[in-house]
């Protein structure tokens, strides 16, 4: 028997790492996958995997060693990286990275796991987005145009999907102080910011809700809105 797990990609720092913790204490496997597998924690519920989700050859060769142990039962994509640069001052290098890990990663990851959700008739695939998807932030412009292709690419393979019995569910949180904004911005903002513990739990009980509901679209937010 192959034990059911939640993958979460991403899983070394921010909201994934917080998504992996929470998992796993809650008592399901958890597959942590990073570029940097030594920042994941490791216990008898977390399996860390080193992966680029860029690379689809490197996603593919992952998913076919897990899928040997691991029955993926939830895939969490969150891997995600930015510039905040205008778009002039944003080099190609810079471009093809966001674009790359943000909107290909999740469609690559996605790729690999689906068929085996329709084969089952069951499954969750749960995108951590941004409200940079359908709000308007300077020096956002790549980071937003990745969050707004993903955005678009899962509404239509949700209805691509309906009759397989797979829930896909975006999430779009605000600001949240991870590792993702400078250093001076943290220091500027962090109390104005969601803590990634708090937006975890919330993601799971999500998650955990009846299977015959379908929450497609959450917007969360600090209370204060947007900075």
């Amino acid at each position: 028997m192959k034990k059911k797990a939640i993958w979460i990609t991403g899983a070394s720092s921010g909201i994934g790492k917080s998504l992996t913790l929470k998992f796993a204490d809650s008592g399901f496997n958890v597959i942590g996958s990073a570029r940097r597998k030594e920042l994941i924690e490791q216990n008898s519920k977390i399996h860390a995997v080193k992966n680029d989700v860029s690379n689809f050859n490197d996603v593919a060769e992952i998913y076919n060693k897990l899928k040997e142990e691991f029955e993926i039962d939830c895939l969490i994509n969150n891997a995600g990286v930015t510039a905040f640069k205008s778009f002039v001052d944003t080099s190609i290098d810079e471009i093809n990275r966001i674009v790359n890990i943000n909107l290909l990663g999740a469609i690559y990851t996605t790729k690999v796991v689906l068929p085996e959700m329709i084969k089952r008739n069951k499954g969750t695939i749960i995108n951590i987005l941004s409200v940079a998807a359908n709000t308007i932030f300077t020096n956002s412009t790549v980071y937003s145009a990745s969050k707004a292709g993903l955005e678009m690419f899962a509404k239509v393979l949700r209805e691509e999907v309906r009759d397989s019995n797979i829930r896909i569910i975006n999430i779009f949180p605000g600001a949240t102080a991870t590792e993702i904004w400078p250093e001076t911005a943290l220091q500027k903002f962090s109390s104005k910011m969601m803590q990634p513990e708090k937006l975890s739990d919330l993601i799971y009980q999500i998650y955990q809700s009846d299977f015959s509901l379908s929450p497609e679209e959450i917007t969360i937010r600090p209370i204060g809105g947007d900075l």
